[in-house]
């Protein structure tokens, strides 16, 4: 999504809507359910987007076609849903934002109006209704589950890191079993290592040149991309095969070696002349020490200074296209230095953003759901109510309407090049409505933060009191329901 939507497109956005819901005649209609689809080659799980709990891709389905990769039969019974006006439950992340109080546009809004990869592919949408095989406009890949991180919030399926470390130890002691590598097997997720076969990869290689030509925008996440054989293959594809309407982006934590991230510069510079756009993606929601114990194996001075080792490049070549975005991952371990990492994007903006027009470093802010003992719902009441005054008073000083504001007021010393834009600002509104929200099951939720934390320190040579002082009572708090 563009990060440059002035107020009255943010208005115009629920009008955007009714006409989709209009059209299909579904009040629960989401573009993203056809065009959108998130695959993990590691395990072959799928799901229409990053919010849906992945389901697995039945080999016998793309034995008879690789395009059943995105076009499983599962997802065809949640297109009918839609097109019958049914919330599928496995979208429940947007109906829960979708339900709190005022006016809240979940990411089936932000999605389905997407005027690039969904507006324009409403017709084929309509014409192949739910049952029918289509090429995704958008898709995400995973190709192997190779990390150099173990960040809290990960699991062995995602990082190669994790699994050496469940192995080794064994799962840790909540009442989930977190890490569980005999659950992942008998859920079908474990892991096809990088030099075992994989079905799924072969299938996807298989159905690339099909849907290579009808892509909008490719991503590629992991595991650790810049780690993977096949991303390099990707880009060397893309970079024989020049396609001027592509948006190729890519996700990286940033802490891999020098040699990589120049690597991956080099085919930046060749690959962007000839794609429509290509995006960096990197993830943080913390800020020094914390950020490190949170994304265990991230050096956060190396991140920073990686952060601006790209930006310099993006800048540099500009095409008013390429940005470097931040995911943020919020955790209920995110809240004492949030605004300090907000701090560090501000400062990235001031220094590589032109105008308030053209922003280099746009920011998404997803809660954490997975694990539950990490969902901020669960802090006290006392440490939510700073977190929310220190974020909005800070959210509100560096608002784009704000700085409007002054500007009409007369002031003439403002650095419009630095704001947060309407739909950032939106995200984190409704990040403080969801943390005020109950957590169904905060005293069982609470005693697993304990016994995580715990055993977290106890596996890294980590300390939480002295990383996260400001938490240490809620930590003791939580003891009590271990």
């Amino acid at each position: 999504m563009e990060n440059k939507l002035n107020e009255e497109k943010f208005v115009d956005m629920g009008e955007n809507m009714k006409s989709i819901e209009n059209r299909f005649q579904s009040k629960t209609m989401c573009t993203a359910k056809w065009l959108q689809t998130t695959l993990h080659l590691q395990n072959g799980f799928t799901h229409s987007c990053h919010h849906p709990k992945a389901h697995k891709i039945p080999t016998d389905e793309i034995r008879r076609s690789p395009s059943a990769l995105h076009n499983t039969a599962f997802k065809l019974e949640q297109r009918a849903k839609m097109l019958n006006n049914i919330r599928p439950e496995e979208c429940d992340y947007c109906w829960n934002i979708e339900d709190l109080p005022g006016n809240n546009y979940s990411d089936r809004t932000y999605k389905s109006i997407e005027p690039e990869w969904s507006m324009p592919y409403l017709d084929e949408i309509e014409n192949k209704g739910a049952n029918s095989h289509i090429n995704p406009s958008y898709l995400e890949v995973s190709f192997e589950n190779t990390c150099n991180f173990k960040c809290a919030y990960c699991s062995p399926d995602i990082s190669s890191k994790w699994l050496e470390e469940i192995k080794q130890y064994g799962p840790y002691p909540t009442t989930w079993n977190t890490g569980n590598l005999e659950w992942l097997k008998q859920t079908g997720q474990m892991p096809i290592l990088n030099r075992e076969y994989n079905p799924y990869v072969e299938a996807f290689w298989d159905w690339w040149p099909n849907l290579y030509p009808s892509l909008h925008t490719f991503r590629i996440t992991g595991g650790e991309p810049l780690l993977s054989k096949n991303t390099w293959k990707v880009l060397e594809y893309i970079k024989k095969n020049p396609k001027p309407n592509l948006s190729f982006a890519i996700n990286t934590n940033l802490g891999v070696p020098d040699h990589l991230i120049d690597k991956l510069l080099r085919y930046y510079s060749e690959i962007s002349p000839n794609i429509k756009r290509f995006d960096i993606y990197t993830s943080a929601e913390a800020w020094g020490s914390q950020c490190e114990y949170i994304r265990y194996g991230m050096d956060y001075q190396k991140f920073i200074k990686n952060c601006k080792k790209i930006l310099s490049v993006i800048t540099n070549i500009n095409n008013g296209d390429n940005r470097l975005h931040f995911m943020i991952t919020f955790n209920l371990l995110s809240v004492t230095t949030f605004v300090n990492f907000l701090s560090d994007i501000i400062a990235l903006r001031n220094e590589y953003n032109q105008n308030e027009r053209l922003n280099y470093v746009p920011i998404m802010t997803s809660y954490v759901r997975w694990p539950k003992f990490l969902d901020v719902r669960l802090l006290t009441n006392d440490i939510k109510q700073k977190f929310k005054n220190d974020l909005l008073e800070f959210s509100n000083i560096w608002s784009i309407s704000n700085f409007r504001k002054m500007k009409k007021d007369g002031a003439t010393d403002l650095n419009q090049k630095v704001v947060f834009y309407m739909e950032e600002i939106n995200q984190f509104d409704r990040l403080i409505e969801y943390m005020e929200t109950e957590h169904p099951n905060e005293n069982v939720e609470r005693g697993n933060f304990y016994k995580f934390i715990t055993e977290y320190d106890k596996r890294k040579n980590l300390n939480f009191y002295k990383t996260f002082p400001e938490l240490s009572n809620f930590y003791d708090l939580c003891k009590e329901y271990k």
